[in-house]
This record gives structure tokens, sequence and C-alpha cells, in this order.
């Protein structure tokens, strides 16, 4: 699926949605049909209502208001007197009624001529989906992060890496379980093979469940796919920039391993101070320290970073050395 192909995939599962409400209604129907004959009555003189009202406005078209407010008065009758039967017969006095998903739009994705809410939620969420169809979103979790590969020993800087590790774990475990809209930014820093990229995926497991749009993938990745849109080397049609400004949470990875150019760096910028200004939590981890960072990019980058974002230090030896020595 192409991300041009989105809209029309929200678009059927409107439709689908729709569809359901009313197949459900229609069966309500029948059932109320078969059990209390009364309402079916009740239903069908309220549907002459409106030839009534047609034939009564022919009949005497200089007391229209009257005649309105007449069989409006009828209406409302016969409208309580059917609740009054459902209620009675144990039924909810909705019963009838199409229950749609959206109560705003009833599933035409449209309020008027505009665009409801629902569509464009439900567009945010079929191209996150699309983004993370390759990610290994599903591989990592907070059960299955291990401290013991941490070492116990204090080093230099007077604690343990096994302890950082303890709070910086406890802390993405605390930040996943309270994310809201406002939490904040996160960059998490360290050698490779610190569990950065562990963490990350499992925070963004977390927030997806909560019901969340998260887009994950490595800076790399992410910028070549936003440059080939914007040169016009991939399908015209893709917005990949725009979802990455717009998602709930982005977790940019593994940032500093990207190629160095000025386009990549202005689209960094781009994302990281936008997403600022909307309030939008992004979490970037990445292999260089805080000196290399500022040796790599510009201010407006670094101070946003190393000020804006809560920074998280990871520490210890490559897991994934030890792992493959059988520790």
């Amino acid at each position: 699926m192409s991300t041009g192909g989105i809209p029309d995939k929200a678009r059927a599962i409107l439709a689908q949605r729709r569809q359901y409400a009313q197949i459900t209604a229609d069966r309500h129907m029948k059932e109320i049909n078969d059990k209390i004959p009364e309402i079916a009555r009740l239903k069908a003189e309220l549907a002459d209502t409106g030839s009534e009202l047609v034939r009564t406005v022919l009949a005497n078209p200089h007391n229209i208001e009257a005649a309105v407010g007449s069989l409006k008065d009828k209406s409302l009758a016969l409208q309580e007197k059917i609740k009054e039967l459902l209620i009675k017969n144990g039924y909810p006095e909705d019963y009838l009624k199409e229950k749609y998903f959206c109560p705003y739009c009833d599933d035409t994705g449209y309020v008027g001529s505009r665009k409801c809410a629902c569509f464009t939620r439900l567009v945010k969420q079929l191209s996150a989906e699309e983004m993370n169809r390759r990610s290994p979103l599903e591989l990592c979790d907070f059960q299955t992060f291990r401290l013991d590969y941490y070492p116990d020993t204090a080093g230099q800087e007077g604690i343990s890496p096994r302890k950082q590790m303890e709070r910086v774990y406890q802390y993405c475990v605390r930040y996943a379980e309270g994310f809201s809209l406002k939490s904040a930014s996160l960059f998490l820093f360290g050698g490779t093979g610190l569990g950065k990229t562990h963490l990350s995926l499992a925070i963004a497991h977390a927030v997806l469940d909560k019901g969340y749009h998260v887009i994950y993938g490595s800076a790399q990745d992410l910028f070549r796919q936003v440059e080939r849109e914007h040169f016009g080397k991939d399908a015209a049609d893709k917005d990949t920039l725009q979802n990455l400004l717009d998602c709930d949470l982005l977790v940019l990875d593994d940032l500093g391993a990207e190629f160095e150019s000025g386009y990549y760096t202005a689209c960094l910028y781009n994302i990281v101070n936008s997403r600022i200004n909307a309030q939008r939590p992004t979490i970037i981890s990445s292999n260089l320290d805080s000196e290399q960072i500022q040796q790599r990019y510009p201010e407006r980058i670094v101070s946003r970073l190393l000020a804006v974002y809560q920074s998280l230090r990871f520490m210890g030896k490559d897991i994934r050395q030890l792992k493959a020595a059988g520790q």
C-alpha cells in the first residue's frame, strides 16, 4: 500500500463502519417488529407524517407554520411512545438508531463540506502503520530488558553502569506508562550496544498499545526517504516529512549514523524544532556523546537536544558482544 492510497483506504474503512451501523440498526428493527408489533405501527405512522405535511400545505398554503407545528408535535409524541415501549420491554430507548463510530459525521468522513477529525485521525494512523510496517516495533518490550548485562562496579563517575541503567530503565517504564501528548522529548545517548534501541522500541510498543500514532525509524532511512520525495525521486503522493511532523510520538533512532549533508541537517532541525513548537514528544537515540553531538551539529540543533530534551545517558559494555560471547 502506498501513502497515496491511504486516504482511499480510510474512506473504505469509514464506509465499512457506516454499513455495519446500518446493518445492525436494520437487524434491531426486525427484532423489534417481531417482538413489539405496536412499535412497527407507530414507526409507519411516523413515516406518514412527511406525506401528511405535504398534503396539508397544498390544501392550505397560507397556514404553513401552524401545519408544521402541529405535525412536529405529533411526530415528537410518536417518538416518545416508541421510546416508552422500548424501555418497558427492556430495551434502551435508542435501540433502533444507527450507532455510528463517529457521532459527528455519521462515518461519512465529512461534516458539511469539511473533513471530519475522525477522517484525519484515521489517515494519520494508517500512515504510521505503513511507515512502521518493516520496523522491529514488536521485537522489544520492557520485560526482555536485562540489567544483569551491566557491570555492578562503580567507575570514575562514582556510579556503576547497572545502577545508572536501572534508573534509566525505571524512567523509561514510567514514561511509557504515563505517556501523553504533553510528555517530554527524550535524548538517549551512549556507546553502541547499550540498549538505547531496545528501550526506545519498548516505549514505542507501549505507546502504540495505548492507541497513539507512533512512527519509528533510523535517522538515515527517514532522512533518505524525505530527500527522495523532496527531489522527486519517489512517488509524488507520499509525504513522509509531514507524517514525521504530525505523529503523536516520533522515535528517531541512531542519530549520527546518517550521511553528513546540509539537507539532512536542515531536515533534522525542521523535525526537532517543528515538533517542539507543536508540543509533540520525540525520542532521539544516538551513539554520540554530548561533545560529539556539539561537534557534528550546529548550535541551533544542539541547544534543543541538550537543553529542551530530557537526556538519558546509557553506560556499560556492548551487550551484543557479550551475547555473542555467550555471556
